[in-house]
């Protein structure tokens, strides 16, 4: 359902856009997104709500920060051009009462050729109902209890919608809502045929109570702290098969930025699994976790002027891109993105089972051990990382040395006699 995403940066958490700042954020950027636009403001309906007092409008998408619109479904993957083309417009009595969207669902929506995929429908009249009661709820919050849907009729691809929603019954943190998608009439006589109708509850988590005690204090700026350490604050995030050596080059590199004067730090696979991470396994749900972690780590030492090293196997793109995406979002105004850098440790599987120096490899193979990386579980290679290294082909100090010209090259350290 519609909660927060876990992964927005402070400022956007703490400052999102109003309701009325939404209605600026998006710009059509070609024709056809121009005329969706166009209609859907000059259509009689939209007027209607708009001219009245006790309807706020917005386009809640939007208020989604830009960094993990890519990572959330209605406001990321499913709009753009042949899905939903333009970000839904919305009207939300200020009572919690009723609530209205109007939108274009495009053919690339369809489950059957032409018709609108029911899950969609479903999506939508979950998130649809879900911000209806939003403002009777405690903290503004809930989550989806119960949803039950119908369907009425064929929603064919290529048309403008309209949900319909209605909070019936309130009762502390529960809210039970009504509504239905249909059609958007294209004159005063039509009237809308009806595509599906839902029920809802919807809940409001106790523990939402928990962040609206917690507040963002103000710092030294990472301009400033990293003029007065003399030195800037930035990730390398080491990725590969398990005995690739990310370990190896991270712990060999780690060494040379110290002995040159730069504080760096390295956070190794193994190492937090015996403290941070010791109440983690390896289920692809807990891997998850464990990178989430680590990434807030190394943000909070590269945000200290650090160099933060990571080491870890990190699987899974969508991951490696969370990790990416906090880097650059700023926790406070006046903050420059932290640069991230990204090194694939690249080694064939056969190399990595040569070596095996745990024997983790062996004992994969013999069913001792589930979801291991490469055997049982897979492994997502990078597709544009900043830098690739065989450690099968080049020494250890030839991949420091090639790590270092990078960092030299684009200005995160400086390239003396003793950094070539």
């Amino acid at each position: 359902m519609a909660a927060a995403p876990a992964y927005e940066s402070a400022g956007a958490l703490l400052s999102p856009p109003t309701d009325a700042d939404t209605l600026d954020l998006f710009t059509p950027d070609d024709d056809d997104a121009r005329a969706k636009e166009d209609y859907i403001n000059s259509h009689p309906l939209a007027v209607s709500l708009r001219a009245d007092p006790d309807l706020i409008e917005s386009r809640p998408h939007l208020k989604i920060p830009p960094s993990w619109r890519k990572h959330n479904l209605t406001g990321g993957t499913l709009m753009g051009p042949g899905k939903v083309g333009i970000p839904p417009f919305s009207w939300t009595e200020q009572s919690g009462k009723s609530y209205v969207q109007i939108c274009h669902v495009g053919t690339d929506l369809c489950g059957h050729v032409g018709i609108i995929h029911g899950g969609f429908l479903a999506t939508m009249l979950d998130e649809g109902l879900a911000r209806c009661c939003f403002p009777v709820l405690p903290f503004n919050i809930g989550m989806t209890a119960k949803l039950e849907v119908n369907y009425k009729a064929p929603a064919m691809a290529d048309q403008y919608l309209v949900l319909r929603a209605t909070t019936v019954k309130v009762e502390g943190r529960k809210a039970w809502v009504e509504g239905q998608i249909e059609t958007l009439p294209t004159d005063a006589d039509q009237q809308p045929t009806v595509l599906a109708t839902a029920s809802a509850l919807y809940i409001s988590p106790k523990q939402a109570s928990q962040r609206r005690n917690i507040t963002w204090h103000p710092s030294l700026t990472r301009h400033e702290r990293n003029g007065l350490r003399a030195q800037r604050g930035f990730t390398v995030w080491f990725t590969g098969l398990s005995a690739s050596g990310k370990s190896t080059v991270a712990t060999a590199l780690e060494q040379h930025l110290l002995h040159i004067g730069l504080a760096a730090y390295r956070l190794d696979g193994d190492n937090v699994r015996f403290g941070l991470n010791k109440d983690l396994g390896f289920s692809e749900k807990d891997r998850n976790e464990n990178i989430r972690r680590i990434a807030e780590v190394a943000k909070l030492f590269a945000d200290s002027s650090t160099i933060a090293l990571t080491s870890f196997i990190s699987p899974y793109r969508a991951d490696r891109q969370i990790a990416r995406d906090l880097h650059a979002t700023a926790s406070q105004a006046g903050d420059d993105p932290l640069p991230f850098i990204e090194v694939f440790v690249d080694i064939p599987l056969e190399e990595a089972e040569k070596r095996d120096p745990k024997g983790l490899y062996k004992k994969a193979r013999a069913g001792e051990i589930k979801d291991f990386t490469g055997i049982s579980a897979p492994y997502e290679a990078p597709e544009s990382p900043e830098i690739t290294i065989r450690t099968d082909q080049l020494s250890v100090e030839d991949c420091v040395r090639k790590i270092v010209e990078y960092l030299a090259e684009q200005g995160l350290i400086t390239q003396t006699h003793e950094t070539r």
